[in-house]
C-alpha cells in the first residue's frame, strides 16, 4: 500500500470516529460567567435570574432561570459550560417572593430590575440590541446594576 493510501485511510477512520462518537469542536467551547449584581436597596427576597440564547425567545423564553436568595447588598452568581454564542441576562428583585416583577397601576416596576450591558428601555424593557453580549472566552464577568 502507498504511503499517501495509507494516510488517507488512517484520516477516513479518524473522522469516522469522531463524528461517530458525538465529538465535535465546539464541544470545548464553554465559559464560566460570573455575574455581580449590586445596587440591592434592602438584603430581602430574592434575585430572580433570566438568560436568554436568542433574539426571537428574549423576554419570553429564557434557556435558564435561576432563583437566588438575598442576604446582602451584592449578589454573586455563576453559570459554568455556558455554550459560546451570543446571550442577554435579565434580573430582578422579587421583594415578596411572588415569582414577578410588581408593577403600579401604570405599569411602572416597583422593584429594582436590570439587564446585561446596564441596559435600559425608555418606556419598558431593554431591547435584545442593548443587552446582548457575547460569550467568546473561557471566563468572563458581568455587572448588573438594579434600579
Amino acid at each position: 500500500m502507498q504511503k499517501s493510501s495509507v494516510v488517507f485511510s488512517f484520516l477516513l477512520i479518524t473522522t469516522y470516529f469522531l463524528f461517530s462518537s458525538g465529538f465535535t469542536v465546539e464541544d470545548n467551547l464553554v465559559s464560566t460567567i460570573t455575574l455581580m449584581i449590586e445596587g440591592v436597596d434592602d438584603p430581602i427576597g430574592e434575585i430572580r435570574i433570566a438568560i436568554f440564547d436568542s433574539e426571537n425567545g428574549y423576554l419570553e423564553n429564557p434557556s435558564l432561570v435561576d432563583v437566588v436568595p438575598v442576604s446582602q447588598t451584592k449578589i454573586e452568581w455563576k453559570i459554568e459550560n455556558l455554550a459560546y454564542g451570543q446571550y442577554a441576562i435579565a434580573v430582578y428583585h422579587d421583594r415578596n417572593k411572588n415569582g414577578k416583577l410588581d408593577t403600579n397601576i401604570l405599569g411602572i416596576p416597583l422593584e429594582e430590575f436590570g439587564f446585561s450591558n446596564n441596559a435600559r428601555g425608555r418606556f419598558g424593557p431593554a431591547s435584545w440590541s442593548q443587552a446582548k453580549f457575547t460569550v467568546s472566552e473561557c471566563t468572563a464577568m458581568h455587572r448588573i446594576f438594579l434600579e
